[in-house]
């Protein structure tokens, strides 16, 4: 199967610690778009994120957030399942049910 590769990872300040950053950069290659919080000063991957850091990507995050709200209102927040593989397919049961409603609204 295709692995997925993520080019980017959209985050809030909430999300702003050196581990995570690091986390995000080394182990997926992919550049984190999370804003820093107003006092970090300290932190390889934090202070170089500045530079990397695009607002029009970002923007795109409230897409996300719209999505998993939805989702959350329509199938309810709970994930049932009680061990990692089943969350993840209960997790893209729902993606794809959400993705079947919205095509039946549409036309």
């Amino acid at each position: 199967t295709k692995k997925y590769q993520p080019h980017y990872f959209l985050a809030d300040r909430a999300y702003d610690s050196e581990e995570i950053r690091k986390c995000i950069n080394e182990e997926t290659l992919a550049f984190e778009q999370i804003p820093l919080k107003t006092r970090a000063k300290n932190g390889h991957y934090r202070l170089n994120s500045s530079t990397i850091f695009r607002p029009k990507i970002y923007s795109r995050r409230m897409n996300v957030e719209s999505v998993i709200f939805v989702i959350k209102q329509i199938f309810s927040g709970i994930n049932f399942s009680r061990n990692d593989k089943l969350r993840n397919k209960e997790t893209k049961l729902k993606d794809v049910l959400y993705n079947f409603y919205r095509h039946v609204q549409i036309f």
